[in-house]
Parts: C-alpha cells; structure tokens; sequence
C-alpha cells in the first residue's frame, strides 16, 4: 500500500480493498485520537493494541515506511533518466483510475451531471491557474501531509496525486524521504561520502506531523462520506480529475523542440519523434497497469479478512 501511495492514479485504499483489510483498517483508523499519545509516551502497546487495534496499524504503518524508501529511490532515478516516460506513466494509470470510477457509478441523473460539472469545473480552475511551484513553506508541508493522507480513506483518490496538484510530489515523495533514507545511513555508520540535509529531514517531520493530523482528523468525516454519499464523491472526483488532467500531461514537463506548439496551455507533440511515440507506448503502459489492478479487484471483490472485525 505504501508503494501504492507514491504513484497518482492508484490510492492506498483500493490496495486494501484489493486485499481484503480495507474494513478493519477504516474501522481502526476511526478509532484513533489524540488519547494514543499519552500511551505512547509511556509505551502501552497492550493497551494501544487492545483500545487501537494497534499492531494491526503497526503492521500497516512499517509496510508504508519501508515501501516509501524503496520506492522513493527508484522514482529518483527514474525522474532523472527518464522524466518524461514516468509523467506519461503518470498520465495513463491516472486516465484510467477515472474510467475505473465511471463504470463502477451506478446511477446517472441529474444530480450525476452537477457533481461532475463541479468537480471538472474546480479541476480546470486549478489546472489554468498559475502553476503551484514547490513550496517549503512550513504551514503548507504540514497542509500537504494532511490532505494527501485521504487516498488511503478514499478509494479512487490518490495522495500523490493531490501533492502533484499542490506542487510538492518531488518535495516530499522524493527528496526528502531519500534524505531521511542516507540520514539513517549515515547514523548507523553505513555511508561516509553522504551530509544530512537538516532542511529535508525537518520537511518529512513536518509532513509525517501533517499526514497523522489527518489521520486522526479526516478518517471519521472522510469514512462517512465514503459511507453515506459514495457516489456523490465518486462523481466529483471524475470531475475533478478530468479537468485537472492537464497538469499531468508529460509534455508540460519538457521544454524541447519536439513541441507543435502551445494551445491553451496544453503542450502538442510532434509524433514523429521518437521519444514523443514513446511517451505515447508508457501513457499506453499505466493504462493498461491500472485497468489491471481494477480487473483483479473484481475477480476477488469477495475477499474478506479473516481477523475479527473492531
């Protein structure tokens, strides 16, 4: 789930549905509140495991931790090799996570129509407006971690995609999780040719400090929007989505003479580069990658912990 969380288009949540712990992990979550912290600090896990269902989350938790550095380096590489390719990556498996969420709706009225006009509508707002560069602004990282965290609760909506929007995926994803990842290094005397980046590491405290706030704060309201008005959120997602898809499009990202031109702020590539045909063949491949995922959800839309429900 936590590999899941860094790549837009696919949430952390529809991994745990995939897997069959989606329910417990929501229940869980929603039991969590700021009482946790005072076990903590004294170091209750049977108590935390009993009132939180905390090794349960505990679990979870390493499982994110550990695929973020693992995932993190690779993602680096890749931007710096093949920046290109990953945006186009990017673009097809979030494409395809909205054609997803347009089969599963189960009703078109009226009221279909307003909410994804609402959300298209905000998606083009954001999409046309100045371009959100990265920000290391101490309030708005901790925003980030606080937003973003919802597509673990909100299957369909991706974290990274949202800090994508927000200009800060590279940031916080990236940079800062590798910094934190050769800090680690360092301490324990494995690499001597690294510095720590005190800069960076405050950055993913922050962060980390933002993404538990929301959890804490967001998992009840965002779980009962999930659970009361499903569709409705469904239906301004796709809204949203389609309409901010443009920020997303790979050849906004590069400045090169393999352009057409510039229309509405929407690069056009010229198809008869190479490298244009084979950002085409990677939008194809996160396509196909997401649709894949969506296939075996339903195949194994059955699936149900075995563990006692809390």
């Amino acid at each position: 789930m936590g590999t899941v969380n860094k790549l837009p288009g696919v949430s952390g949540g529809l991994v745990a549905l995939i897997t069959g712990f989606y329910i417990e992990m929501i229940n869980s979550l929603k039991k969590i509140n700021f009482k946790i912290i005072p076990l903590l600090f004294k170091l209750n896990f049977s108590k935390i495991d009993k009132n939180y269902n905390g090794l349960f989350l505990l679990i979870i938790l390493s499982g994110i931790v550990i695929s973020y550095f693992t995932t993190s380096k690779i993602l680096d590489l890749l931007f710096n090799s093949y920046e290109i390719f990953v945006w186009s990556v990017f673009f097809g498996m979030v494409l395809a996570s909205n054609f997803i969420l347009i089969q599963n709706l189960k009703t078109w009225n009226y009221n279909t129509f307003i909410s994804i006009i609402s959300g298209l509508i905000l998606g083009l707002i954001i999409s046309f407006s100045d371009p959100i560069e990265e920000n290391k602004n101490t309030l708005f990282i901790f925003f980030c971690g606080f937003i973003s965290i919802s597509g673990m609760i909100i299957p369909g909506l991706s974290g990274s995609f949202l800090l994508i929007l927000l200009g800060n995926y590279k940031l916080l994803l990236i940079d800062s999780v590798n910094s934190l990842f050769n800090s680690i290094l360092i301490s324990i005397g494995l690499e001597s040719n690294l510095s720590h980046d005190l800069e960076l590491l405050k950055i993913v405290l922050i962060f980390t400090l933002g993404s538990l706030s929301g959890l804490i704060l967001l998992s009840n309201f965002l779980s009962y929007l999930v659970r009361k008005h499903e569709e409705t959120v469904n239906q301004f997602i796709i809204g949203f989505i389609f309409g901010s898809l443009i920020i997303l499009w790979p050849w906004n990202h590069i400045n090169e003479k393999s352009l057409l031109n510039d229309n509405f702020g929407i690069s056009v590539p010229k198809l008869t580069e190479i490298t244009n045909i084979m950002s085409v063949v990677w939008i194809c491949i996160g396509l196909i990658t997401v649709l894949s995922i969506n296939m075996y959800v339903g195949k194994k839309n059955k699936i149900r912990t075995d563990r006692k429900e809390y």
